[in-house]
């Protein structure tokens, strides 16, 4: 692929830089996000939704007046996120690769 050369002089430059990296770590960010939702559902065998909620676990969601309740609109929310992002990064990954000027692709 035939990559754009921008400077990386500021200002443009060093803002596309940086956006571009930005893109890089979100991600990194929901990509390890949904993998850990998954992870965390894999093999749970309590209410469904409970794996999110209380103090024991690392989402920190909050347990509602029924079991599983927030932890299901969590995971709901997470994978909606999630299925966006994937189909936004599908699209988007060759304008952004063709923008990184070798400082953020990994």
């Amino acid at each position: 692929m035939t990559s754009t050369i921008i400077s990386n002089t500021p200002p443009f430059g060093a803002l596309t830089n940086e956006a571009v990296a930005r893109l890089y770590e979100a991600n990194d960010l929901v990509t390890r996000l949904t993998t850990a939702v998954a992870t965390a559902a894999s093999g749970y065998s309590g209410v469904a939704g409970t794996e999110y909620e209380g103090n024991s676990t690392n989402f920190g969601v909050v347990a509602s007046g029924t079991p599983g309740e927030n932890g299901a609109a969590y995971a709901y929310a997470v994978n909606v996120l999630g299925g966006a992002w994937t189909t936004f990064w599908a699209s988007a990954k060759a304008s952004i690769e063709q923008l990184d000027n070798g400082v953020t692709l990994p």
